[in-house]
């Protein structure tokens, strides 16, 4: 599932030059757990669970700071080197506490949701979410070289805590981030998606914000056929036929697979 890296990658962003940078690498899972529910307003929208691990040989390390005056923390990268020192590079986005069932700092745009139609590609509807907390959840199979015994980076980045003016979050070697279909934001609205099969695609750093080693492996996809409503605001029945791993397709383009009857 996962490649750690092979060599030391040299870094250049925002005019500082990261030599010899141990990099961390987003490998997108992907979705899995897919059906449909009903949501408010009498809308249909598929539920998936997503997950994000780091395969590179560093460990992905995230500062948020910010005056009281603002709402938003500004972002630095956080890069271990090969010497042991340490660099930061500023990064494109913010953080930004969540209230209500979050109540906790949230990274904006980590990942991104999308249908697309599996034989153009075309974009047929995609997902709002924006927030991620994120952290060292589960330890990732097979295991990664130089992945620590006890994750160094795991939080509740800051919950009930909307005061806070500095946030650390990321995701250690060897681990990965996830998030259940249940909950909030873990969906795509698919009221007028008529029935037939689609990819669900899920990606890692949509933008290319971060700095990371690999980006062949930020997108991951499911091939789903999505059935018949028996009427208006019905949910209609999901079943995967594929799953397209991250390695396996061009990180611009839906890992399109093909599969069943």
């Amino acid at each position: 599932m996962v490649v750690a890296l092979g060599a030391v990658v040299t870094a250049a962003v925002g005019g500082v030059v990261t030599d010899g940078g141990l990099l961390p690498d987003l490998h997108q899972l992907p979705p899995n757990d897919i059906s449909a529910r009903t949501a408010p307003r009498g809308r249909v929208v598929l539920t998936f669970a997503s997950a994000v691990g780091n395969g590179g040989q560093g460990p992905l390390i995230l500062h948020g700071t910010r005056d009281r005056r603002s709402t938003t923390m500004t972002v630095t990268q956080e890069i271990v080197q090969t010497d042991g020192t340490r660099v930061r590079v500023p990064i494109a986005g913010g953080m930004r506490y969540a209230p209500g069932g979050h109540s906790h700092w949230h990274l904006l745009q980590f990942a991104a949701f999308e249908l697309r139609d599996p034989a153009t590609g075309l974009l047929v509807s995609k997902g709002r979410k924006v927030g991620f907390c994120l952290g060292s959840r589960f330890a990732m199979d097979p295991p990664v070289p130089g992945a620590p015994a006890v994750p160094a980076i795991n939080t509740d980045c800051g919950r009930f805590l909307p005061g806070l003016t500095r946030m650390r979050v990321g995701i250690d070697v060897g681990y990965a981030d996830d998030y259940a279909a249940y909950l909030e934001g873990q969906y795509i609205d698919i009221t007028h998606v008529p029935a037939g099969r689609y990819v669900v695609v899920h990606r890692a750093d949509p933008q290319k914000r971060l700095v990371v080693g690999d980006r062949s492996d930020d997108v991951a996809s499911t091939l789903i056929e999505i059935g018949a409503r028996a009427g208006r605001g019905k949910v209609p029945s999901v079943t995967t036929l594929a799953k397209c791993a991250a390695t396996s397709g061009a990180p611009d383009q839906p890992c399109v697979a093909t599969a069943g009857p």
